[in-house]
């Protein structure tokens, strides 16, 4: 079975909601952030305004809400936390520990309740009494809360809890709680009233499903005690409660005295549409609710939204144009506000409750003062004003922290703090401020280029900031969310990054970087090492911060400097204490540390030194250096620095030079002649040893002693010498003990030691190691030559392990882990992994603290050890003494073709590097490994992005917006006029409507004007300087967009007439070719290349869905800059998705699958209509080409998206599931026949031989799925095909009754053909797949024309978008080379990137679905939630566990796990538990579900066999832990 591995690439981003308090030290100032399933724990330090992350965990559940709570008996606070499914957890802090630990946890669920629409209240009393939780309409749910150290209070009294309920398993009874105690070491330690079960000694805790099993035992295991959970003897219930109120907008409580009982109000909309508040006080005996008859039903602002509770017993009602202040027994006060709805609020002072910070949907931040006047013995709000402070992200939390500052939790926007002023900013201060805060350019004029769009009225393009502000932002956090579109671009693609230019696959199939609500076809994608990976481009903000945002993983070069140098073999960096003269620069520096940096660059026919002083001030000024005693006529070998840095040695092929670096001057010189050789061929130079091969079989050993070069020994080997290397292993610590050999004759590398150079091992052989295939794309680099020999060896130490490194001519890397001790050298492991496709260059360097290991070529990469298994680097491994070997990750390095890298030693470029790529020289910055980078370009306010395309013959992005005119400040009115205005011209000059005349347009317009634009635009994706802009018609928005080529076709005409009309075309349109220009005088012939087709929707005013939409294609001309809009077809209804296929167009309009394509018009029909919308648009019809509509096929509902593969096409329907369509071409009989879809008038007949094209539905899903994205999963590599389907466990097959046996080798060894990734409005993921072809009633079950599910996975976020490609190099490990291979990323609602990786085999998926579960079962998560609640499919119709998917996310949390752990963790916890009792729940589980066992979904329900209990994986699998 073939599973589907997701993990997180860039989790959630988006800010659900925040906290603040002291969490974690009495004294400290914490920031708890709510991130979808995450919570952040953060510290303010408060002198600096910075915040310091404490750590972040994850929790079995989505994050509803989060209440920061401070009981009076406790040092620090606690977390409400309650999850989207009726679960909450009380959380707070172990100092010791120094981790969240759970308090409390539960459900409040309802058999018969109905939830509510919206998101979940949560109320806390603010003398922390109890806690109201509305989740389903009509019901409160109250939580007692109470002080363990006064039993006898008079709030316990009211709630005492009439009899006591056992610690259970999840399925409770309705409105009860069942949780059991807390086990601790300390006896003193402070202690929640709720308490829950013990973690067990180990760190592990007991499955559920095995407490009685566990607690009826009373046997040890390998000496250790079985830890269980006690029952408690002081829970409380949480108890429902009715209310009148129906559809509840807020609830708060109100302050009140101690001896009062709790009361809250309820602001709530009736039956007719009115916001009243109505006040409920907790009564006595089992706490029913009693309505306060002293607050009178007031009807309030139709749009109030807030409650906040003031003190006398009052509450603050904020709606979106005024502020209310009401009360028992009070007149209400109120007054009017800037009209916008409040998003968010919090209090700047808790104890006299005097000001408010409020947060509204346009940004704006705005200070609420309130004047209190004592009356009748209480402080009742007299007067309050509204002072407006600044603009931030629109926030959807707003919390203040301390000492001014404000932490902006928001949805729309980058996550802010910033600080309040008592004075406004000075203007220039903010703007700096704000943009290094916001990534911006650091030039006014290159930020006013990227926002200046031209036809700039319907466009507010203002600053990000306005005068008289009293807002200083002080940091800012990246947010992808709202993730609504993205585009995967191919490394080097996103940003041109090479020197010279190349033709790469990727730019043949220009749909790789289309965008539009579809996926390309999977099966293009190539296998090759540097296939569709690299770069995501998202369409992300929106509001006042919308932007675009360039993430990419693993090593991004920033380009400082560079200069075009030819026949560049080599270069070297090397830096050195100078006195501060130098002979070709006239540079005073007084200072004794005065440096120089070389840049020693070897070319075909000399040696060019660059290089640069420091200190050096602002800036670096490289410029060419002449310095004595350098060999400058002939090219350099090797070079490096030795005796301390006090002398240069240069090997060329003549000599080995010893040079002083004060002086320049030569020290000493060593010439192959003293040996009797002749030249020199390769070198090495590390430190004072220096090796070095003459004559190609000769080996010299030479070290600098005392300002000479001493010849301490040579060699003559068998073999010519290819490369050598005399690195150490121990790095600076100590000298080199051997000397790396690689040979040219043969596929060796061999070791040999110092200082006599003898040979210390065998001969290490660069073959595959025995028992393991070269993965597909190496195959296919192989060669028999020169290519397949060793051209860059090193030795080095990664992690806690020695590596001999050898790097082949094919790209091929060979890595022996090495065991060097004092009786010699041994190999303990070797693999060999394809990086790419050229010679491989090895150069170590240090990155950020870390030893890498640079391997440069066509594509590159950065080699580094695992921080998980360097963090255990003590670990041994079991049955032996030597430690486990730190295996070794790959991070991809974002520049093409690089052939050499240098690292810098610079006091004034810190992390730089020098790079040879192609004929140029660079001088770089890289980013840390193995890193998520964000990049941000900011659009323009309210312009919000919607879809984004690529194309990688062009270089250019399109990019649609939306941009909103009706947000106050945005346009005034003269504005919106003429932008009105100007479009209604457009419309008369370009189009005719169909549905509506102009006439009826033009008074349309004017009674109502727009409120919202759509516009296109092209973007240099260098620097996304806008290249072109035009606005879209009025009332016309894009609704998607894509990146094609369209095969010019023929216009089908009949056979009679085709002589006559080949005779009458011209000439110059038979012979013609695309040239890949677009200019006016190109008649695209052959190909239509590098175009962007957007599908629009046209909604006039009254109307609730498109009545029609069109189909635009454009291009980019970069010889003329502009762009020409070349076509527009007319569709009816909206056009919601758009995919290139075959040289065609797929288009989903409404309820219609259509296919177009490119095709010649008719003779005599040729439209040369040319006009200028602008400066950069130009509308110019093709002149010999149209789109036209070849076939059509009508789908469910509403089709969304499209996926194709091969000839299949998956298209998912709003609310209908997925359905499977086949294309086919046929042929026309000469007999009249069956017409199909046929789109010309006449005879068929006459039509006879001719090609046609036809949609024919193949399959459907019949089940009621809301799906938002489909792709297309690529089918298994053909040397993987056998390891999907293992062979079953006979251990397991015993749990299944016989008469099912059928059905379950079926379910495992079906052939299932075409499979598919759904995802659906309820944040749930689903496999499907086609069956294969079968003949009717063959008996078989198997019903073709059905989707079947193969697997549900609850991903707990929405999937917006997904596409094919990866962020990550495909590098097959060679332990499983090819059976893990990334193939789909997704983007989320709320800023989430992902990654879904097809395992392609059998075995191994089912020994990571084994983990999982075991993981689930046996490590604690904060809040202590079933995992299997968390990731079971959930739906409005249905609800199932999961199966099919394996959980990245948590299965590489093993490896953050202690070896001890590990092993633990890996035997399903055998050496804890005890054995039979294990053995004994799990054979109950496993019969009970196949005693049941229906043929409903058999693929699916069959997976689901390994996901119930904890097992040994290691009996079961025949597998040991080495394997995982």
């Amino acid at each position: 079975m073939q599973y589907q591995y997701v993990v997180s690439a860039h989790k959630a981003s988006s800010v659900l909601a925040s906290v603040s308090g002291a969490f974690t030290l009495p004294e400290a100032t914490d920031l708890v952030l709510a991130k979808n399933n995450r919570i952040e724990v953060h510290t303010l330090t408060a002198a600096t305004g910075q915040l310091r992350q404490v750590g972040d965990w994850a929790l079995n559940g989505k994050i509803s809400t989060l209440h920061f709570f401070h009981p009076s008996d406790r040092l620090t606070g606690c977390i409400l936390v309650t999850s989207e499914k009726f679960q909450f957890a009380v959380l707070s802090w172990d100092a010791e520990e120094q981790r969240v630990v759970t308090e409390s946890t539960g459900e409040f669920t309802e058999v018969t309740g109905r939830p509510t629409t919206e998101t979940k209240i949560v109320a806390v009393d603010p003398l922390n009494r109890v806690i109201a939780v509305y989740a389903y309409q009509g019901i409160v749910h109250l939580l007692p809360m109470d002080s363990a150290e006064d039993p006898e209070s008079a709030w316990r009294k009211i709630l005492r809890l009439r009899g006591r309920k056992r610690l259970g398993s999840h399925q409770q009874s309705q409105g009860s709680l069942s949780i059991g105690s807390l086990a601790t070491s300390n006896a003193d330690t402070e202690k929640w009233p709720y308490l829950v079960r013990a973690p067990m000694a180990d760190g592990l805790i007991v499955p559920s499903y095995l407490q009685t099993a566990v607690s009826n035992s009373h046997g040890r295991d390998k000496g250790k005690e079985v830890a269980h959970a006690e029952r408690s003897s002081n829970i409380y219930p949480i108890m429902a409660r009715y209310i009148h109120e129906l559809k509840v907008v807020d609830i708060q409580f109100l302050h009140g005295e101690a001896d009062e009982l709790p009361a809250f109000a309820v602001l709530y909309e009736d039956a007719n549409m009115q916001r009243q508040v109505h006040v409920y006080r907790l009564g006595d005996g089992q706490g029913e609710l009693q309505p306060i008859s002293e607050w009178t039903s007031l009807s309030l602002e139709a749009s109030a939204a807030k409650l906040i509770a003031l003190p006398g017993g009052n509450v603050l009602v904020a709606g979106d144009e005024s502020l209310s202040v009401i009360g028992p027994d009070r007149q209400p006060l109120g007054m009017s506000k800037r009209a916008s709805a409040v998003t968010a609020w919090t209090w700047i002072d808790t104890d006299s409750y005097e000001r408010l910070l409020l947060a509204d949907e346009e940004g704006e931040l705005s200070l609420v003062v309130l004047q209190y006047a004592d009356s009748k013995g209480q402080q009742q709000v007299q007067d309050l004003f509204v002072e407006r402070l600044g603009n931030t992200a629109v926030a959807s939390s707003l919390t203040y922290l301390d000492a001014g500052c404000v932490y902006v939790g928001s949805h729309c926007g980058d996550q802010m703090l910033v600080r309040l002023h008592t004075q406004p900013l000075p203007r220039s201060v903010v703007e700096g401020a704000n943009r290094r805060a916001l990534h911006m350019w650091d030039e006014t004029a290159e930020s006013a280029k990227i926002l200046a769009f031209p036809l700039g009225d319907a466009d507010n393009v203002e600053s990000q900031t306005q005068p008289n502000t009293f807002v200083e932002t002080l940091e800012l956090h990246e947010n992808l969310a709202p993730l609504v579109d993205m585009c995967v671009v191919g490394i080097g693609e996103s940003n041109n990054r090479t020197a010279d230019t190349m033709t790469t696959e990727s730019e043949a199939h220009e749909e790789s970087g289309s965008a539009s609500g579809g996926v390309e076809d999977c099966r293009s994608a190539g296998t090759q090492p540097g296939g569709n990976y690299g770069s995501v481009v998202s369409c992300s903000g929106m509001h006042n911060t919308p932007g675009l945002r360039v993430v990419r993983n693993g090593i991004g070069i920033e380009q400082l400097f560079s200069v075009d140098i030819s026949g560049l073999l080599g270069l070297w960096s090397l830096t050195v204490a100078q006195p501060a003269s130098c002979d070709s620069r006239a540079m005073d520096i007084d200072t004794d540390d005065a440096r120089l940096v070389l840049l020693v660059l070897s070319l075909v026919d000399r040696t060019l030194l660059l290089g640069w002083r420091e200190p050096s001030g602002e800036q670096v000024d490289v410029a060419e250096v002449a310095l004595s005693g350098w060999r400058l006529g002939e090219p350099t070998l090797a070079a490096g620095l030795a005796s301390g840095r006090r002398h240069v040695v240069q090997a060329t092929s003549s000599a080995i030079v010893l040079i002083d670096s004060v002086g320049w001057t030569v020290q000493a010189e060593w010439v192959p002649g003293e040996i009797g050789m002749s030249a020199i061929s390769a070198v090495s130079v590390s430190g004072d040893q220096v090796a070095a091969a003459i004559d190609g079989r000769t080996i010299v050993y030479l070290e600098v002693r005392q300002g000479a070069l001493a010849c301490v020994g040579h060699r003559q080997l068998d073999n010519v010498v290819s490369c050598i290397d005399v690195h150490s292993w121990h790095g600076v610590a100590g000298p080199a003990t051997h000397v790396a050999v690689g040979m040219w004759s043969v596929n060796d590398v061999c070791l040999l030691a110092l200082p006599d150079l003898a040979t210390a091992a065998p001969a290490l052989s660069l073959r595959m190691p025995q028992g393991l295939a070269l993965p597909a794309f190496a195959i296919g680099l192989a060669s028999t030559g020169q290519d397949s020999l060793p051209r860059s060896v090193l030795m080095c130490t990664l992690g806690n392990t020695p590596y001999l490194l050898a790097g082949l001519g094919d790209g091929r890397l060979h890595q022996f882990a090495l065991s060097v001790d004092a009786d010699g050298v041994s190999v303990r492991e070797h693999k060999s992994i394809a990086l790419g496709s050229g010679p491989l260059g090895l150069t170590p360097f240090v990155n950020h603290g870390s030893l890498n290991v640079f391997a440069s070529s066509d594509h590159s990469a950065v080699l580094f050890a695992d921080k998980h298994q360097t963090a255990h680097s003590d670990a041994r491994i079991s049955g032996s003494s030597s430690p486990r070997i730190s295996k070794l990750m790959y991070a991809n390095v974002d520049v093409l073709g690089i052939k050499r890298m240098a690292p810098i030693d610079s006091l004034g470029l810190p992390m730089s590097m020098c790079l040879a790529v192609g004929s140029q020289m660079w001088i770089g910055l890289a980013d840390p490994v193995q890193r998520l980078h964000i990049r941000s370009f900011a659009l323009p306010r309210w312009a919000t992005p919607h879809r984004i395309a690529h194309s990688s013959t062009q270089g250019v992005y399109a990019v649609a917006t939306i941009h909103s005119l009706d947000t106050g400040g945005s346009l005034t009115s003269t504005a919106r006029e003429s932008a009105v205005w100007e479009r209604f011209a457009l419309i008369e000059r370009n189009v005719q409507h169909q549905a509506i005349s102009s006439k009826s347009l033009y008074n349309m317009i004017a009674a109502t004007p727009p409120a919202e634009v759509g516009r296109f635009t092209i973007m240099d994706s260098q620097g996304m300087d806008v290249l072109a802009s035009a606005l879209l018609l009025t009332y016309e928005m894009p609704e998607s967009l894509c990146a094609a080529s369209l095969r010019c076709l023929q216009r089908p005409i009949p056979n009679a007439d085709a002589a006559a009309e080949a005779q009458e075309a011209p000439a110059s349109l038979a012979n013609s070719s695309h040239s890949g220009n677009l200019g006016e005088s190109d008649s695209m012939a052959q190909m239509l290349s590098g175009v962007f087709v957007l599908g629009t929707s046209i909604v006039p005013p009254g109307e609730d869905d498109a009545r029609s939409g069109r189909i635009i294609i454009c291009a980019w001309d970069a010889t003329q800059r502009h762009m020409r809009i070349m076509c527009t077809f007319e569709v009816v209804g909206a056009v919601y998705a758009l995919v290139p296929f075959r040289g065609m167009l797929l288009a989903a309009a409404n309820g219609q699958l259509m296919l177009l394509g490119w095709q010649r018009r008719a003779v005599g029909a040729k439209a040369n209509y040319t006009t200028k919308v602008c400066d950069s648009v130009m509308f110019m019809e093709d002149p010999d080409y149209e789109l036209v509509l070849l076939c059509s096929q009508q789908t469910q509902i509403t089709a969304l998206s499209i996926s194709v593969s091969g000839d299949y096409i998956i298209v998912g329907d709003i609310m209908s599931s997925a359905s499977l369509y086949r294309y086919e071409e046929y042929v026309i009989p000469a007999s009249s026949g069956n017409r199909g879809n046929l789109q010309q008038s006449g005879s068929e007949a006459a039509f006879a031989g001719q090609i046609r094209h036809r949609l024919v539905p193949v399959a459907r899903d019949y089940s009621g799925v809301w799906t938002t994205a489909v792709a297309s999963v690529p089918p298994p590599l053909a040397q993987n095909t056998a390891r999907l389907y293992p062979n079953v466990i006979d251990a397991e097959t015993g749990f299944l009754a016989r008469q099912n046996a059928t059905s379950y080798e079926r379910a495992f060894r079906g052939a299932l053909q075409e499979r598919f990734v759904v995802a659906d409005a309820y944040n749930n993921i689903i496999r499907m797949a086609r069956a294969e072809d079968r003949a009717a009633g063959d008996g078989s079950g198997v019903d073709s024309e059905r989707l079947y599910v193969e697997g549900r996975w609850h991903l707990g976020d929405m999937v917006n978008v997904v596409r094919q490609g990866s962020l990550v190099m495909d590098i097959p490990d060679p332990e499983f080379p090819g059976f893990v291979r990334p193939v789909l990323v997704y983007g989320t609602l709320h800023g989430a990137i992902g990654v879904i990786a097809s395992v392609e085999d059998g075995r191994l998926g089912r020994v990571l679905d084994r983990l999982q579960i075991n993981m689930a079962h046996l490590i604690p998560t904060p809040g202590l939630w079933d995992y299997g609640q968390w990731r079971g499919y959930s739906s409005d119709q249905r609800t199932s566990q999961a199966f099919g998917f394996l959980d990245g996310d948590l299965i590489e949390q093993f490896l953050d796990l202690s070896p001890e752990t590990q092993q633990l963790v890996f035997s399903g916890g055998s050496t804890l538990l005890p054995g039979e009792a294990v053995a004994e729940a799990e054979h109950q589980m496993k019969s009970e579900f196949w005693a049941s066992f229906s043929r409903v979904e058999a693929e699916g329900d069959v997976a689901v066999f390994s996901q119930m209990a904890v097992s040994d994986i290691g009996q079961r699998e025949d597998v040991s832990l080495d394997y995982v």
